[in-house]
């Protein structure tokens, strides 16, 4: 009888980190015309992808940078500046094709502002992250009919892309500011992930976002003040293909040029309405077993066998954790009488991986602090920078995966020591998932070839090597592994060498 193979569809999935670039974003923005620029205070960039798009080797995409200054003019009134400005940008990649799934991100990295005239003019460089989900289908044995045909079948483990779970969602907050509000210069937001619940075709999102207020107070003396709050969302995002057990890899951004801003002003308070516009992305892969045949071979025939290797995702668990950081910085020339508050915050991320357990996140969190000198009765500022180097166990999580990372700065506060220095300490909020690429083969074909010659030997004496398996022997004997353990019964598995096996091959003589 001759072979008949059976096969079955493979589809498997893995996540390619392509490479990082830069763009460069500069603009100037027009001071009111009444008055001339003094100093800047604090400036702040944030940045935002709208749009990726995968084609014949290369990615474009759009986004923008939303940028948010504070200054004073010679009257020593406080002002502040928003804009946005758009970008595009494409990049090219040999593993890029137009059925992949394009990730792209991209955080401000570095902010710098001048005055020139009545302009501000404004520079943030924005690192863009550029990575795709790659899918590939092959067809892999699962069978074979034959006299004589023997296949040894192993469990494979494969992840699969589901979907891409995109909301985007408003949520709506006031906050109370308790003072004599005059008008809110500048809020900042910065997203962070509490927790991502898969469930059958949605998942629960629970996050938030540390909001920063910079305001300018009403009354004989205007003073900057901020006023910091933490919000929260539950949201629920559907995808058909989700199921319980798959592995959601998460992103949360905040697109600070849509958010809307309305100030209720009373005696003494005030009520700030914000409305955030979030943006939620996961990226969903499922998990398939299958039987499949690892090693095929047949007592009569050769056989010629075809192999495809590939790549899978394979998810580990995910991680939600806090850590303080801190940092200080010192005047040189004044005193600090007053701590006025705390503006443009930031967070960049150097590096993040998984070492011994534990996955390190480094990188530098910064804020701006307005302090007062009373002997000039002005408002300064200075930039605090607090370097961070944060370990957390992550259990059974090894080198060799990758942490997907959210990370979200907030309640932060500073104070004065020594007259001088300025001492602040925030937190960090992360949340990050792990996933890693495993390679993978299958026979994708099998046939037949030329017949074997019969082996005239009635009795072979074989000696066990160390790891062979009977499954190794019978194929290299040209037997069945069937029979081989019916005439061995003394033999225990697992086979651990010296083992003698007799095969013995029953032989009609013709008289």
């Amino acid at each position: 009888m001759a072979i008949e193979p059976k096969y079955e569809r493979v589809l498997s999935s893995e996540r390619i980190k392509l490479g990082v670039t830069q763009a460069v974003i500069e603009c100037k923005l027009p001071a009111s015309e009444n008055s001339e620029i003094a100093k800047i205070l604090c400036a702040n960039a944030k940045s935002f992808i709208v749009n990726a798009e995968c084609g014949d080797k290369e990615i474009t995409f759009g986004g923008n940078v939303n940028f948010q200054v504070i200054y004073e003019d010679e009257n020593g009134v406080a002002n502040g500046l928003d804009y946005t400005a758009d970008f595009k940008d494409k990049f090219n990649n040999n593993e890029i094709t137009s059925t992949a799934i394009p990730i792209v991100s991209s955080s401000v990295v570095d902010v710098n502002t001048n005055i020139n005239g009545n302009d501000i003019k404004v520079v943030a460089i924005v690192e863009i992250v550029v990575e795709i989900i790659k899918n590939l289908e092959v067809n892999a044995l699962t069978g074979a009919m034959g006299s004589n045909v023997f296949t040894n079948l192993e469990t494979l483990k494969v992840s699969s892309f589901a979907g891409v779970l995109s909301d985007k969602f408003d949520s709506t907050y006031d906050i109370e500011i308790k003072d004599n509000v005059s008008k809110v210069l500048e809020v900042c937001c910065s997203p962070y992930i509490e927790s991502v619940t898969p469930y059958e075709k949605y998942v629960k999102v629970l996050g938030g976002a540390n909001i920063d207020i910079c305001y300018v107070t009403s009354g004989e003396q205007s003073l900057l003040r901020t006023q910091q709050a933490k919000v929260k969302f539950e949201q629920e995002v559907a995808l058909d293909n989700l199921t319980e057990n798959s592995c959601v890899q998460s992103m949360l951004n905040i697109n600070n040029a849509l958010i809307k801003i309305t100030t209720n002003i009373d005696t003494d308070y005030a009520i700030v309405n914000l409305n955030l516009p979030y943006e939620y992305c996961g990226y969903a892969f499922n998990q398939t077993e299958m039987e499949v045949v690892d090693d095929i071979f047949s007592t009569d025939t050769y056989l010629n066998v075809n192999t495809e290797g590939f790549n899978t995702l394979v998810c580990g668990g995910k991680l939600n954790v806090e850590q303080k950081v801190s940092g200080s910085v010192e005047s040189e020339d004044r005193i600090v009488d007053e701590i006025l508050g705390t503006c443009s915050n930031t967070i960049t991320v150097a590096t993040t991986f998984v070492e011994n357990g534990n996955m390190v996140l480094e990188g530098v969190a910064s804020t701006t602090v307005l302090y007062l000198n009373k002997e000039s009765n002005s408002t300064y500022s200075m930039v605090v920078e607090m370097p961070f180097s944060l370990s957390e166990n992550v259990g059974e999580i090894d080198d060799s995966f990758i942490p997907v990372v959210n990370v979200s700065l907030g309640e932060v506060s500073a104070k004065v020591k020594r007259g001088k220095e300025i001492e602040v300490s925030a937190t960090l909020f992360v949340f990050a998932d792990f996933y890693k690429t495993i390679s993978e083969a299958v026979i994708t074909e099998v046939s037949e070839a030329d017949e074997k010659p019969e082996n005239m030997c009635v009795l072979t004496i074989y000696v066990v090597k160390p790891n062979e398996t009977i499954w190794d022997i019978a194929k290299q004997l040209n037997v069945s592994p069937d029979s081989l353990l019916e005439q061995n019964p003394q033999i225990e598995l697992p086979l651990v060498g010296g083992e003698k096996l007799i095969v013995y091959r029953q032989k009609e003589v013709l008289f």
